[in-house]
């Protein structure tokens, strides 16, 4: 498994689509990964102030339940791609449950829980380094995959220090 950190949403011109921008902890590919705009606000409000305890948001209702059943995530998982879709799966007590990215991201965040994907997901569909990629890989045409990947060019990895000295 290699370990990711999750970097940002960002909204691309490929019909306006979310995509969320995982990305290796020790390395420099980026995992890609298209979602709907209902995912990637779920990611957004991860990354938010918890709201009202007697109002709890749905991750921290799915947190807050997991805890008063005694169980926590111990990780989170990108484990498949095929036709366009990545699985997760979020690991609970040693039990892995099938989730969609953008749900698992949002727990992993909000939880604080570990963010992995197995290296053939990566080696398959990450862009950057050696990862093999196309155009059916993110969904886009030439055109829009060439400013991808010129956009992938023209950061280093220093960009994505999310620690706390990256911190203002």
């Amino acid at each position: 498994m290699i370990a990711l950190q999750f970097v940002e949403v960002r909204v691309t011109g490929v019909a306006d689509e979310p995509l969320l921008l995982l990305k290796e902890t020790d390395g420099v590919r980026v995992l890609p990964v298209w979602t709907t705009a209902v995912g990637a606000n779920a990611v957004l409000s991860a990354l938010e102030t918890p709201g009202d305890e007697h109002h709890p948001g749905t991750h921290d209702l799915v947190l807050d339940a997991l805890a008063a059943l005694g169980g926590v995530i111990d990780e989170v998982r990108v484990v498949g791609y095929a036709d366009g879709v990545f699985d997760a799966e979020v690991v609970v007590g040693g039990t892995p449950v099938p989730a969609r990215v953008s749900d698992a991201v949002a727990l992993a965040l909000r939880g604080g829980a570990p963010l992995l994907a197995q290296e053939a997901v990566m080696d398959a569909s990450a862009v950057g380094g050696r990862a093999a990629t196309g155009p059916d890989l993110l969904g886009g045409t030439d055109a829009q995959m060439e400013r991808f990947r010129a956009f992938l060019d023209s950061i280093n990895p220093d960009d994505f220090d999310t620690g706390p000295a990256a911190q203002p």
